[in-house]
């Protein structure tokens, strides 16, 4: 730890960290342009000149380490008067064209203009043009006028994706951002570089003119695009969602996720169900409710429980997996419970995207439940299902035709799922359940990092989270698990893995970051 001075107060602070970081840590902020966390320093901007005591003149923060004994200033009218004429050189040039800009609401350039702009325009030259609605890739549009030449877009593609499309041409005020010749910004990772840029100069085409940003809400939650379980934020309005953006997670995604997912959120409301069907026909949730559970009834008189197979999904949360397990061993008197998920692969690679195209194959490691599609394939080809209860899970749809022909031998077939499909309303019934932004829960990402997921709004129509329809089967049985809301579902949890959780005593207390978890120590409890 170093000690330094910090604008009067002693403070304590890590070393290693440069002036920005320390100064954070203190609860003081310099602003700054160029400099972000997870991108080499280039100390361009200069917006974050400080004064420090026995330097020769004024020091850039970004790129000035922490020493003990270090006396540093940050308020003072020197400063103010820098950082003053900083902002004055950057709008000389750039177009007052705030109100049909994008970034309008979360531009660096608008925050510190309203602390330290120049308020009168001493410029006697015209503004210098450059081009405007450049088309640099599949999504992202850019604006040369509005930039600032911080060069964060140039560098995250040297030095975390190592593509390299990105350049800073010509010299002086001619100098722009743009492709290099030949190429596009088309990585698997360009839309980083809207979420990079402190200005309105990179912007999404798939975001571009949609939203207001004060008009939204902000949920935090996690991709469900692969099993790497990226950190994200869900930015909504009355129930839609308009954008995934990636929140800091170091032990997950770091500052980034991959254009897959970021667009993944228009699958939230695709083709969604949000009423009950019954024999094809739509209907209440209660009478669906009550014909299943005449169904389970008949089923168990006839059979025996264990003619009732449930398989869930390495597609819903940990929570749901774990009452789902609890009703077929406490309720049903079933062992025939899977999580055998059809999803395919697709091709991931070595920074984020993983080949698993599933959020919670982890849970359910976690939780012992046999997720392999060959003992489930046993169960069908032996005859032994009379009634199958899919929870997230299409089975038919994700998997090949043999799978549908295994799946039409069974007697009876009931599906809890998100979306209205032709195998929705061929089942004996379908109730409709939330998606993962409409509810709480956590999933267990690939390197076994458990993560919370904050509900963004409620789900429409009669659409519930599954493990609330699972506990209202339960309920009609005779039994009641209690489950008001999602601290009663981890009090269970951790009486059940007591040892499994460190750190944590409820869902609320799940770190920001999330928490590893020994997957190997409770696998098959």
């Amino acid at each position: 730890m170093a000690t330094i001075t910090l604008n009067g107060q002693q403070v304590e602070v890590p070393d290693g960290l440069n002036l920005i970081q320390a100064a954070e840590t203190a609860g003081v902020t310099i602003p700054h342009y160029c400099y972000h966390p997870g991108l080499p320093v280039d100390g361009n901007c200069r917006m974050c000149l400080v004064e420090i005591e026995g330097a020769r003149g004024p020091q850039i923060s970004c790129n000035t380490p922490v020493k003990d004994g270090m006396v540093v200033k940050t308020d003072t009218p020197a400063v103010e008067k820098m950082r003053k004429g900083v902002q004055e050189f950057l709008l000389l040039n750039h177009p007052i064209d705030c109100p049909i800009c994008d970034q309008a609401g979360e531009c660096r350039l608008q925050d510190y203009y309203m602390e330290y702009g120049q308020y009168q325009n001493r410029s006697m030259v015209p503004k210098v043009e450059k081009d405007k609605v450049v088309d640099l890739g599949p999504l992202v549009v850019l604006d040369q006028e509005r930039c600032i030449l911080c060069s964060r877009c140039v560098r995250f593609c040297e030095s975390v994706t190592k593509t390299g499309e990105l350049v800073i041409s010509n010299r002086g005020d001619r100098s722009r951002i743009q492709a290099f010749p030949g190429k596009q910004l088309d990585n698997a990772y360009s839309g980083n570089v809207v979420d990079l840029c402190p200005v309105g100069a990179l912007t999404s085409k798939d975001f571009r003119f949609k939203q207001r940003v004060w008009f939204l809400e902000t949920a935090k939650s996690v991709c469900t695009g692969c099993s790497n379980g990226c950190a994200i934020t869900v930015d909504f309005r009355e129930g839609q969602p308009y954008r995934y953006k990636p929140r800091h997670n170091p032990q997950v995604n770091d500052y980034w996720m991959c254009d897959a997912g970021r667009l993944s959120y228009k699958q939230l409301n695709e083709n969604r169900l949000y009423t009950a069907i019954l024999g094809g026909e739509d209907t209440t949730i209660g009478k669906a409710l009550d014909a299943l559970v005449a169904r389970i009834r008949n089923v168990v008189a006839s059979h025996g429980p264990e003619a009732i197979a449930l398989v869930g999904s390495a597609h819903s949360t940990l929570e749901t997996q774990f009452v789902l397990r609890r009703l077929a061993q406490e309720v049903l008197k079933t062992s025939k419970v899977s999580g055998a998920t059809l999803t395919p692969d697709w091709e991931g690679d070595d920074l984020l995207k993983k080949a698993d195209r599933t959020p919670n194959r982890n849970g359910l490691r976690f939780l012992g439940i046999d997720h392999d599609p060959a003992t489930l394939r046993s169960w069908l080809e032996a005859g032994q299902v009379q009634l199958l209860i899919l929870v997230d899970n299409e089975l038919g749809l994700e998997g090949d035709d043999t799978w549908q022909a295994l799946l039409a031998q069974v007697p009876a077939v009931a599906l809890l799922t998100r979306t209205r499909s032709g195998w929705a309303e061929q089942v004996a019934c379908a109730l409709p359940i939330a998606n993962h932004v409409e509810q709480f829960g956590s999933f267990v990402q690939a390197k076994g990092v458990l993560q919370k997921l904050g509900k963004a709004y409620d789900p429409e129509g009669d659409s519930a989270p599954a493990l609330d329809i699972l506990q209202a089967i339960a309920r009609a049985l005779g039994t009641d698990f209690g489950y008001d809301d999602i601290e009663a579902v981890w009090t269970d949890l951790l009486k059940a893995y007591p040892e499994s959780f460190p750190g944590i005593d409820s869902f609320y207390g799940i770190p920001e970051h999330g928490v590893a978890l020994e997957l190997a120590a409770v696998a098959g409890k």
